[in-house]
């Protein structure tokens, strides 16, 4: 496995320029292009922002939103960690994770507040994408949780670029079977499986 150390450099330098997540959920999708003079690649950018309710207090939602521990309510998501002192999501924390066909995904965690249930992370795509993924947990009525989830993808490569389109369209459906999948998980103790 190859660590992708500049790629990391360089998407700490994307992450601090990137927009903040608004406090208003389902932003819809924009895309950006970037105006880099003197580069003869330009990457693309999307920002995806949405929410989701699950059935749970912020206290057992939020240790779910960890690369290794969404292994237990995602189907076929499988995450390690490369550097973690508890093993699991932590501040500075890196972890792996796999994917079919494709080298690993790298993850480092940029900010997690236990107390404001925020797990900020940054990772690196084979396929040429740099992600920026913010979640917070708040607390609702009824012993019900809200996440916030902002994803900024930045293509690295005309490959990533590319990609960039399919994630817009896949978003607000891969953000369906989170809230599904954890809900689930949450309610029976089970992973949910597909049927097929």
């Amino acid at each position: 496995m190859k660590c992708p150390v500049l790629a990391i450099q360089i998407g700490l330098l994307a992450w601090a320029h990137a927009p903040a997540l608004s406090a208003a959920p389902n932003i819809p999708a924009s895309v950006e292009k970037s105006t880099n003079e003197g580069s003869d690649f330009k990457g693309e950018r999307v920002v995806l922002t949405h929410s989701i309710v699950i059935d749970s207090t912020p206290e057992k939602v939020f240790p779910l939103l960890c690369p290794v521990r969404e292994g237990e309510w995602a189907e076929h998501w499988v995450g390690k960690p490369i550097y973690s002192i508890s093993g699991v999501s932590e501040e500075n924390a890196v972890f792996a994770t796999k994917h079919p066909n494709e080298e690993d995904t790298i993850w480092f965690v940029i900010n997690y507040d236990k107390n404001k249930y925020i797990n900020e992370m940054l990772y690196y795509m084979p396929k040429g994408q740099l992600v920026r993924l913010y979640m917070r947990v708040f607390a609702l009525e009824k012993n019900k949780s809200r996440i916030e989830v902002q994803y900024v993808r930045t293509g690295l490569n005309d490959r990533g670029n590319q990609s960039i389109i399919t994630s817009k369209s896949n978003f607000i459906p891969m953000m369906k079977e989170w809230e599904r999948s954890l809900n689930h998980y949450l309610t029976t103790g089970k992973m949910l499986r597909s049927s097929h």
